[in-house]
């Protein structure tokens, strides 16, 4: 079965957090003990998209969906 990389998941949470809340405006976590660490890469991904429109992260992470499953090429 597929197995995503953690770059791509990445990608795909940063286009669906735009697609749905629109750009990041929430505050990078900093800390050197941050239990969190990992938010500081999805906020990192998700404010890498800037301004982009909730339209055009949706229609992205629709496009990146079908590269990387061919079969689901026909959604409608």
């Amino acid at each position: 079965t597929f197995q995503p990389s953690d770059d791509m998941m990445l990608m795909f949470y940063s286009y669906y957090k735009q697609a749905t809340m629109g750009p990041c405006n929430i505050s990078r976590p900093t800390g050197f003990w941050d239990t969190h660490g990992k938010a500081k890469w999805y906020m990192d991904a998700w404010s890498s998209l800037g301004n982009m429109t909730k339209e055009e992260a949706m229609k992205s992470y629709i496009e990146n969906i079908q590269l990387v499953s061919p079969s689901r090429q026909n959604w409608g």
